[in-house]
């Protein structure tokens, strides 16, 4: 017998090996094994089985390394699709997809085999065999906790053939934090929640694929809506996958679930789980034990039994994009997943991205939308504060304009809670000395330093180099060194002088590096013990906190000047998503928005909370200038450790793929743009540069990227390949 392997090697290849006698019965697809890979012994996954070798000198596999599989034939079909679409080594792509290797945890178990009728007891002994009696099988861990000599009398009476002592395979759990308070459990749904419902129900009771975009309102009962289809599906008997954009969206999702499924029954997965509880719900999802699974994208490669609905929530979100290794947006296999299942994909956001809106107006996607918030209450009112006209006493730009200010300080009178939202941390953003114009850089990115006051450092929010803050610059030592820029550490700062009072909180990943910092923050929050909460992006998503009735957007500009094409698109939904956080409760809600771009349209549309007329001037934009949905995009990553070597080998590789392009005639069907320095032009000590092609014929691009990675080996230019890419720098 043979067998076909998959390593982690980068490149597209598997190997050979033959299976010795004692192993024949268990080499089965998606089990892992040891194998011999020149003078060294690897991990690899078995991919294929075959009665004849396909080359000579075939060497045995080493080990089987695990009980169990990890993957099944449907799983593997779904795993090297994803390798296939994102030119990624099938090798490398199950080593970043599934669980890493670890032992199954074993502990020993007692049970009570017969009753003591004729055999003399001690005290103690009838004291254990009479816990067994009213507990059942138990751990001997558990006994310990009760009996101080517990190993000696279960030694004993095991002589005595009253119990028995076996060991048996424990899974470990997670610890998770408790989920937030929880929320009212069954609503009565409006007429849009009920018509989504229905559709969806019946693309499930058809058993085929049904994907669908559920567009609602921020505060509209998307969630409701995901609930009530997830409860048919496990009538049904079928598997759920739950994803959501971040690990912060886990608890209150969780309070949502508590009490209307089974506990055991559901498991949460994302990058905070550590590898041996991940380890252990893989097997426990393979098993069919767990039927329900909520968690961020790398939860949707879990291998769900009978997997009949995928849930996206905020797919939009660019969260569901991974930009190293194996670079996928999950929000897109989740629709691929899906169809090779024959099950249900609901993609729920109230700012659809435009690829997903406009597959809904091509019919490739069922649309239903929820236009209205539940029990009818209003979206928030939004106002525009253009920040070109306003000046402080000392004619400068304030961080908190008066209308802003005025507005803070009635909310706290009316003790409700305000959100200050402003997408970047820490306290200034650059540091400079006046006198001879030097900019406190970092080492190994072209970045500056962003200056943490708290900690008294600078630090490069790339690659975490820090220094400690300097009165003196190492150029022409003078002694002025200036800060300029904002931040939320000095944003958190300007709202403590203005409002003493007033309890503060700041959400950023500064303050949220340890585990639970987040669920602490959200926490506070709901229980009004925060009276303003000022924070970056991870407070614009999905949360409900009925009680904040003001938002303030302290910079609508920061997104709106990032070099990307879709930097509208995000604006929007920046905005649209982070005044949806507020009049969620009984009062009406307000957003304030500070912007030097009042008439930009992704910040006109936002105000009026007009999605259709945001998404008619972004479309056009996009076809005129032929980018997604109207283009496929790859873009080509290049480093090098020298500047020189590499700038002149990707000159060179921009050559030959313009060369390729037109003696193939592909020219008409492809589109090369650079190569050109990357916006961030050096990272972690290696220069970059970015090649990108632009056209719909996948083959013809393929086709390019081949000749480009044979080249850019040549040339000693590591290569990374991102196939539909939303980050450009």
């Amino acid at each position: 017998m043979y067998v076909r392997v998959a390593v982690n090697i980068p490149a597209d290849k598997i190997f050979s090996y033959s299976v010795p006698a004692t192993l024949v019965g268990e080499t089965t697809i998606g089990r892992r094994v040891l194998v011999p890979f020149g003078k060294k012994v690897v991990s690899g996954y078995i991919l294929e089985t075959d009665t004849v070798a396909d080359v000579d000198n075939i060497r045995d596999i080493a080990e089987l390394t695990d009980q169990q599989p990890f993957f099944s034939e449907q799983d593997l079909l779904f795993y090297r699709w994803i390798a296939g679409y994102y030119l990624y080594p099938l090798g490398k792509t199950l080593f970043d997809i599934l669980p890493a290797s670890v032992s199954p945890k074993q502990e020993k178990v007692v049970a009570l085999v017969s009753e003591p009728q004729d055999i003399k007891l001690g005290i103690r002994q009838e004291q254990l065999v009479d816990f067994l009696r009213q507990q059942g099988t138990t751990f001997v861990s558990a006994l310990k906790k009760e009996f101080k000599n517990a190993p000696y009398l279960v030694n004993s009476l095991q002589k005595k053939g009253i119990i028995s002592l076996e060991e048996k395979e424990v899974y470990r759990s997670s610890k998770e934090l408790p989920a937030l308070e929880s929320l009212p459990g069954r609503i009565i749904l409006n007429n849009e929640q009920e018509k989504a419902v229905r559709e969806i129900l019946a693309g499930l009771a058809e058993r085929r694929f049904a994907p669908y975009l559920l567009h609602g309102v921020t505060g509209s009962g998307k969630t409701e809506v995901y609930l009530r289809v997830i409860e048919k599906v496990r009538e049904l008997g079928g598997g759920v996958i739950f994803l959501v954009p971040e690990i912060a969206l886990t608890p209150q999702l969780m309070a949502r679930v508590k009490g209307r499924f089974k506990e055991e029954e559901t498991a949460v997965i994302h990058s905070g789980v550590t590898k041996n509880v991940r380890y252990d719900q893989w097997r426990r999802i393979q098993k069919g034990e767990v039927k329900i699974v909520i968690g961020a994208r790398s939860a949707l490669f879990v291998p769900m039994q009978d997997l009949r609905l995928i849930v996206v929530d905020e797919e939009h979100d660019g969260s569901y994009k991974q930009d190293d290794r194996l670079r996928y947006n999950a929000r897109d296999m989740a629709i691929v997943k899906a169809k090779l299942s024959a099950a249900a994909v609901v993609l729920g956001s109230a700012t659809p991205a435009v690829q997903t809106y406009f597959n809904a107006r091509k019919k490739k996607y069922h649309y239903l939308a929820l236009p209205e918030r539940i029990e009818s209450r209003a979206l928030p009112v939004v106002k525009i504060v253009d920040m070109r006209t306003v000046r402080d006493e000392k004619a400068e730009v304030p961080i908190l304009a008066p209308t802003l200010r005025e507005a803070i300080a009635h909310t706290l009178t009316e003790k409700r809670q305000v959100l200050l939202f402003l997408n970047r941390r820490g306290f200034d953003t650059v540091v400079l000395c006046p006198d001879c114009g030097y900019v406190f850089k970092c080492l190994n990115c072209e970045l500056t330093l962003t200056h943490h006051a708290a900690l008294g450092i600078l630090k490069c929010h790339c690659c975490d180099y820090a220094i400690k803050v300097t009165t003196l610059c190492p150029i022409c030592g003078g002694r002025r060194i200036r800060s300029f820029g904002l931040g939320t550490e000095k944003l958190e700062e300007e709202v403590k002088r203005i409002f003493p009072d007033a309890r503060i909180a700041r959400m950023d990943s500064d303050t949220t590096t340890r585990r639970g910092d987040t669920e602490r923050i959200l926490r506070s929050l709901a229980r009004q013990e925060v009276d303003i909460l000022v924070g970056t992006q991870m407070i614009t998503k999905g949360h409900d906190f009925p009680q904040i009735t003001l938002v303030g957007v302290v910079a609508a500009d920061l997104s709106l000047n990032v070099p990307d094409f879709r930097a509208g698109e995000r604006t929007f939904q920046i905005l649209t998503q982070v005044a949806g956080r507020g009049g969620r409760g009984d009062a009406p809600g307000l957003v304030i928005v500070q912007t030097f771009n009042p008439d930009h349209y992704a910040v006109r549309r936002a105000q009026n909370h007009d999605y259709h007329g945001f998404y008619e001037e972004e479309i056009k934009l996009r076809r005129n200038l032929v980018y997604p949905p109207y283009a496929r995009l790859v873009n080509l990553h290049f480093s090098s450790v020298r500047k020189d070597q590499g700038r002149a080998g990707v000159a060179m590789i921009g050559k030959l793929a313009r060369s390729l392009a037109l003696t193939n005639k592909m020219d008409k069907k492809i589109e090369i743009l650079g190569p050109a320095e990357a916006p961030v032009a050096k990272l972690r000590g290696r220069y970059r540069w970015q090649l990108l092609l632009k056209g719909d014929d996948i083959r013809a691009q393929v086709f390019i990227i081949d000749a480009i990675r044979a080249e850019a080996v040549k040339q000693g230019l590591e290569v990374k390949v991102d196939v539909d890419p939303m980050n450009f720098m």
